[in-house]
């Protein structure tokens, strides 16, 4: 499945502006939407990679892999660290589900899970009406518990020919740190180049629109919109062009332009007038 990588690009932006935090006022809201916002767009490429009977990043040691339909049952017993991926595809709503066990494990990407993430899938990504619909029971990335959905939508062709999805999240994150985020978002992810080459992902390219929101108990919650819609190019890995106001609680707003559309990872944040460029 083609699908756009976001977090790291979020988790790029909000690091920039958690660095410049302490020219303006000390809200905690940057570093605790990009820890929320990266745990929610992880729960496709897990998925995606589950599917193909394969974990790459998100486990570390045996993988035991179940096919309901073929009737490929591993019997192997789950040692405390290995992973089970099982796949069932006998009903009308096809299940994904992959288990890492009660215990924290470490994983090849560097952080700590248990629990489980089961993922409904009623087609094919590329098919329009499928809904794709992913839920976490009991897991937790390196402690952060969460709980919620992240349902996406294929809504077919928009008037100039492109396919594109919705993306919407209702979701509770428990921090380590105490902190619990209630979460919504709801975005646009529109393909504008590559949707006809499906085995080149690198050729691909996205319009994201839309908004977040978040409301955080011992914390500094905020809001998120998408002005002009985010130009994405996956060979890039960089937002390249468009325009996103982050408002954090009783806070100013901070404005991010990415420019004209060159891949070079700068951007400029407006702040009470005042702008700053971010090199890549």
């Amino acid at each position: 499945m083609k699908k756009i990588i976001l977090a790291t690009l979020i988790l790029g932006l909000l690091a920039s502006l958690s660095s410049c935090k302490g020219k303006y006022d000390n809200s905690s809201a940057p570093k605790i939407n990009a820890t929320v916002e990266n745990i929610f767009s992880e729960f496709s490429n897990m998925a995606d990679q589950a599917i193909t009977g394969n974990l790459f990043y998100y486990k570390n040691g045996t993988l035991i892999v179940n096919d309901l339909a073929t009737g490929n049952i591993n019997n192997e017993l789950k040692a405390p660290c290995s992973v089970v991926i099982t796949l069932d595809t006998l009903n009308s709503a096809k299940t994904i589900t992959i288990d890492w066990g009660t215990s924290n494990c470490d994983c090849n990407d560097g952080k700590q899970r248990r629990g489980k993430l089961i993922t409904t899938f009623t087609g094919s990504y590329y098919a329009q009406g499928t809904v794709i619909t992913h839920t976490p029971d009991g897991y937790y990335v390196n402690d952060n518990k969460v709980e919620g959905t992240k349902v996406v939508t294929n809504m077919g062709l928009n008037t100039l020919g492109q396919p594109y999805y919705t993306v919407a999240i209702d979701g509770i994150v428990t921090l380590a740190t105490g902190e619990i985020v209630n979460y919504t978002s709801s975005r646009v992810r529109t393909f504008t180049n590559g949707f006809t080459t499906l085995l080149n992902f690198y050729d691909d390219e996205y319009d994201i629109t839309g908004t977040a929101n978040a409301t955080v108990i011992n914390g500094d919650g905020y809001v998120a919109n998408i002005t002009s819609p985010l130009h994405i190019k996956i060979g890039c890995g960089y937002i390249t062009k468009g325009e996103l106001e982050i408002t954090p609680t009783d806070k100013p707003v901070r404005v991010i332009n990415y420019g004209d559309g060159t891949c070079d990872g700068t951007f400029t944040i407006t702040i009470n007038g005042h702008t700053y460029t971010v090199m890549g």
